[in-house]
């Protein structure tokens, strides 16, 4: 991280308790629903977000009601490679890439302590209630912009520019965050979580966090990651 930090992000920083040993990964559960386009019915989603904190990712998804399953999925940013599964169509390449090291960090970034004393972490103010992160090590860097309550000083919007998928323009993708308070676990994590893109009517994502489970064991979800992209690399139709 630079050598001098923002103003913003110091306040935020001030605000947390950092833990003796610093956890490494995280598993953030809570109850979701999600719809198309940002119109129409929300239906209810199970999402676990499993974290090697700012380096890899995985996502589980399940679309049902109780014990129906309509629609699983597989997403995930796993060295250096993003990939969406949902069913049997899987979704790879450069813009994936991008939308899913995005999409980690959007969770990465409330987790200071993973990447505090990073030097591919770069935080630049545009003023006194905004910031610009940068990770500048991957081929696909993120960039985003991350704007803090003038009230809390807490992150109160994460945005960038982001693919919506193979053979897209780039979108403005939203994140806004809501409700601070400490989960279960005792990590200071907002509540709410409501995903948009700009160009839609409506929010498409909303996401109650209960827990963080912080230095959590993910092992088994990273595997199945790696394992997605071995057979992908086997047989490139999958």
């Amino acid at each position: 991280m630079t050598a001098r930090t923002p103003a913003p992000l110091e306040r935020w920083l001030e605000q947390i308790d950092e833990p003796a040993s610093p956890h490494a990964t995280a598993v953030i559960e809570g109850s979701a629903r999600f719809r198309r386009a940002g119109r129409g019915l929300w239906l209810p989603i199970e999402a676990v977000m499993w974290h090697q904190l700012g380096r890899n990712h995985v996502v589980d998804l399940r679309v049902g009601l109780g014990p129906l399953t309509f629609v699983r999925g597989l997403d995930g940013y796993v060295d250096g490679v993003g990939f969406s599964r949902i069913s049997h169509t899987l979704d790879m390449g450069p813009e994936i890439d991008q939308a899913s090291l995005l999409f980690m960090w959007s969770e990465a970034v409330l987790f200071p302590f993973a990447w505090r004393d990073r030097e591919d972490v770069v935080w630049a103010a545009i003023d006194d209630q905004a910031a610009v992160l940068t990770l500048t090590a991957p081929d696909t860097p993120v960039v985003a912009q991350v704007t803090f309550d003038p009230a809390t000083g807490l992150p109160q919007r994460f945005s960038a520019e982001r693919y919506r998928g193979v053979g897209s323009a780039k979108t403005e993708w939203v994140v806004d965050y809501a409700d601070w308070a400490k989960t279960e676990d005792g990590i200071l994590m907002p509540r709410n979580a409501v995903v948009s893109w700009a160009d839609e009517p409506g929010p498409w994502f909303r996401m109650r966090i209960d827990r963080a489970n912080p230095g959590a064991d993910v092992a088994a979800a990273m595997e199945r990651g790696r394992r997605l992209l071995a057979e992908a690399a086997v047989d490139p139709t999958r």
